[in-house]
């Protein structure tokens, strides 16, 4: 675009230019006019651009909090498993199993000790001092 100022300048000031130069010229118009439309266009995109990050941005973070919940919900079904299988390591709630009293179905006494091993292997002891 200086270039063709010159040009234009040097043509006003009565210097001879040669025909590339005054076809150069001639365009002018049409080059400032592509020039401010690549501007436009320049900014539209940047604009563009800066709306898909924000996007971007905004999902991720969904999916992360989305994932979180996932976890949670893991955790809390293993603590409520393992409070279930504690129980079972309990005296009075193994024998209201035996009898099926309570509330408790009746266990037969081998799937009872089944319950009551995996709940020793499953379930770390709890430290009552922490």
């Amino acid at each position: 675009q200086l270039k063709l100022e010159d040009y234009k300048d040097r043509l006003k000031k009565g210097e001879a230019l040669n025909q590339d130069q005054l076809d150069a010229v001639e365009k002018y118009d049409e080059v400032v006019h592509n020039l401010e439309f690549a501007k436009e266009l320049q900014k539209t995109f940047s604009g563009l651009s800066q709306d898909l990050l924000k996007a971007q941005k905004k999902a991720q973070r969904r999916e992360s909090l989305l994932k979180l919940e996932a976890e949670k919900k893991k955790l809390r079904t293993i603590l409520q498993v393992q409070y279930v299988l504690q129980n079972f390591t309990q005296e009075h709630v193994q024998k209201d199993f035996k009898g099926g009293v309570n509330g408790a179905i009746y266990l037969p006494s081998k799937e009872l000790d089944y319950l009551i091993r995996f709940a020793k292997l499953t379930c770390p002891e709890r430290n009552e001092n922490l």
